[in-house]
């Protein structure tokens, strides 16, 4: 039978519900070197958090501040009260979190929150009405972490000033509230933080705080776009079915209301981690009739094919929003920032990648500034011949060398009179971040283009457009990343089962069919039979290296130069094929041959555009990563990839789908059987302590 909570119950839980706005985080800088306390016997969370929590003492250690966090909320959930975190330092050394102190929600002293400038005066009579906030209650616990990474107990108060509220109301108090509300929403047992238990992560603009927005949820940013947030949840539910390890984080506004979302696959995380070197951030696709930006982040695989690694509907594209939304991203992927990143021409995007991806480089898409110069240059542009843009292109791509590039730009700005455009001083100024003969150097993997089919986002062409309502959406979403996944399969098979044609004698070629995908050996193919018609002059000697002048047979006036060491078997051409799309040019390829090098040397080829790419090296990055969430998720991600694989080959026939279904049988049963044995250990050494 039901009972109905008294109303002093209600008034104390309600005092609870109010002090999470009031979250006073601070930021303090302490030195590296602060004593800490002696290690003390290592906390099992997995065995204590059955049937019950054991209290907190000092010295108790923790893999992650958040596993920290998440035994002391369960502690509070069981005790009775709400926490909340309090501060923190970082390290003067690297910035990083060093210490963080979690508190009962009561600390301090404050009454309701403060009267808003927009609040009616009826809000203000109810924001008056709220009772005290905060009772200056002392009950906190701080971790701090050590120089194994681990966090440990450092400080402790278990004593409240104040009446701690009954089982039956708990689920009422703020930072238990969101996981009861969620986790009877939804029945996945994993949410954004990868493989977490904790049902959602909420991001908000200030801090990485856990917020109940359940109550709001419908009514944020996206709303007015006409996005039907709880069919958003409905959806990242079904993909959490279909894929345990789905990571999906929500943003939130300043009143707790949702703003924008972002979230990622397992097959997603797995192919970054493979071909992580080069990225490209889209937000020129828009979704619906309100023009709402879905921003995909996407790469190429060793077919030469476009790969999702995520996705974000944005209700704005701010500053804030892209540090947000890179910072979730970077979390999904275990911190492995991304060797270059491709992005439009935005300012606020360019000031957010500088502060989350210090180590990668930057550049912008072609493509769309080609595109915006019509908005940019407003009636100035509609005045322009149709020269204009011809010249203007010649001009950007066919540039053989910089001074070249900036001798016929200025030539094009007097010709049009347009030395007082703004937008096109800046992009000079920015020159050597999107101009092709800036560029060479750079690896781009072949997604540097002036068509956007060609480039950065051909993934969601045909699939996305600004008449995609939401439902229509996920449907198609699905469709798109299951096109991705069937011309994938496709390149596996051609290039694993099937037999290219070899069009000369050379070792090379042959060589070349061997180690590449077909996609890419098509392509360095096309180089081999290119270099037959090139005529090959040395021209000079420095040191052990020769220069060599190549030319077409028929174009004798377009010369290009190839320094090469023959000792070293190595070679470096002007056009720097090699350096921006990683397949070796039909210059240094007639040069090779012309100096009795008749195999492709290692150093020149890449394993991400090998047969190859997919192979184990992965695991290694992820041994690197200890036990922490992060390496966690990637245990997650390589075991589904093995067992992706054992699923792959084993559909080839009878015989095989049996001999792959009883191997992954056994297989399972002793890693059941290994878990076991760990958790007896574990058991023993507990005893023996206690002892």
């Amino acid at each position: 039978m039901e009972v109905e909570p008294s109303s002093e119950a209600k008034d104390l839980v309600d005092s609870y519900v109010a002090l999470e706005d009031e979250s006073n985080e601070c930021c303090v800088v302490v030195d590296d070197n602060a004593k800490e306390v002696e290690d003390h016997a290592n906390l099992d969370l997995s065995r204590h958090l059955v049937g019950g929590i054991f209290e907190p003492e000092s010295g108790m250690e923790f893999t992650s501040e958040e596993d920290a966090r998440n035994y002391y909320n369960a502690y509070a959930k069981q005790t009775g009260f709400s926490i909340r975190v309090n501060s923190y330092y970082r390290s003067k050394k690297d910035n990083l979190i060093i210490s963080r102190e979690f508190c009962c929600s009561k600390e301090g002293f404050r009454r309701g929150k403060r009267a808003r400038s927009t609040d009616s005066e009826d809000d203000t009579k109810k924001r008056r009405a709220r009772p005290i906030t905060r009772e200056g209650c002392k009950a906190l616990m701080t971790v701090r972490r050590r120089d194994n990474g681990k966090w440990f107990v450092a400080k402790l108060e278990k004593n409240h000033n104040h009446e701690l509220v009954t089982p039956a109301m708990r689920h009422f108090l703020r930072s238990h509230k969101q996981e009861y509300d969620l986790n009877n929403s939804s029945s996945s047992s994993s949410g954004l933080l990868g493989l977490s238990t904790a049902p959602l992560n909420i991001l908000t603009e200030d801090c990485n705080s856990f917020h109940n927005s359940v109550n709001h949820i419908g009514r944020g940013r996206l709303s007015t776009y006409g996005i039907d947030a709880r069919a958003l949840l409905g959806f990242f539910k079904v993909m959490q079915t279909n894929d345990p390890a789905f990571y999906y984080a929500i943003q939130v506004d300043e009143d707790d209301r949702l703003s924008s979302v972002f979230w990622v696959e397992t097959r997603s995380r797995i192919a970054y981690n493979r071909f992580s070197d080069v990225v490209a951030f889209d937000t020129t696709y828009q979704v619906n009739q309100y023009k709402m930006p879905f921003a995909p982040f996407t790469g190429v695989n060793h077919h030469k094919q476009s790969v999702l690694f995520g996705c974000a509907l944005l209700a704005d594209e701010t500053e804030s929003t892209f540090i947000w939304l890179f910072t979730s991203w970077l979390e999904a992927m275990s911190g492995q920032q991304p060797g270059l990143i491709i992005t439009d021409y935005d300012f606020s995007i360019t000031r957010a990648v500088q502060r989350v991806f210090p180590l990668t480089k930057h550049r912008y898409c072609k493509w769309h500034i080609m595109s915006k110069m019509p908005k940019e240059m407003g009636q100035v542009y509609s005045a322009l011949p149709k020269t204009f843009q011809v010249e203007f292109d010649k001009y950007v791509n066919k540039s053989e060398t910089p001074e070249e590039f900036e001798s016929a730009w200025h030539l094009l700005l007097d010709k049009y009179n347009l030395r007082g455009n703004e937008w096109l001083q800046s992009l000079y100024i920015d020159r050597k971040l999107w101009v092709s003969t800036y560029l060479r150097d750079t690896f781009f993997a072949g997604m540097h283009a002036t068509k956007k089919s060609s480039s950065v986002n051909s993934l969601f062409d045909g699939h996305v457009n600004g008449r995609t309502t939401l439902e229509d959406f996920a449907e198609q979403y699905e469709k798109a990343l299951d096109d991705c996944c069937e011309k994938e399969g496709r390149g596996e098979f051609e290039t694993f089962y099937t037999k290219p044609v070899l069009k000369t004698p050379l070792p090379m070629e042959k060589q070349a069919a061997e180690i590449y995908t077909r996609n890419l050996f098509s392509l360095f193919q096309d180089e081999i039979i290119e270099s037959l018609v090139l005529a090959v002059k040395r021209s000079e000697d420095k040191g052990g290296t020769g220069t060599y002048e190549v030319a077409r047979f028929d174009e004798e006036d377009k010369v290009y130069f190839v320094a090469s060491d023959i000792c070293e078997q190595t070679g470096s051409c002007s056009c720097k094929m090699f350096e921006f799309e990683g397949i070796l040019c039909r210059h240094v390829i007639a040069v090779f041959k012309a100096t009795n090098i008749f195999m492709l040397p290692e150093h020149y080829v890449l394993k991400r555009w090998t047969k190859n790419a997919k192979d184990e090296e992965a695991v290694l990055s992820v041994e690197t990563q200890g036990n922490s969430q992060m390496g966690k998720n990637s245990y997650y991600d390589v075991l589904y990839q093995e067992a992706s694989k054992c699923a792959e080959e084993g559909m080839g026939s009878d015989h095989s789908f049996k001999v792959a279904l009883n191997a992954l049988r056994e297989a399972r049963m002793k890693i059941v059987g290994a878990k076991k044995n760990a958790m007896n250990a574990s058991k023993l050494e507990t005893r023996a302590s206690t002892s």
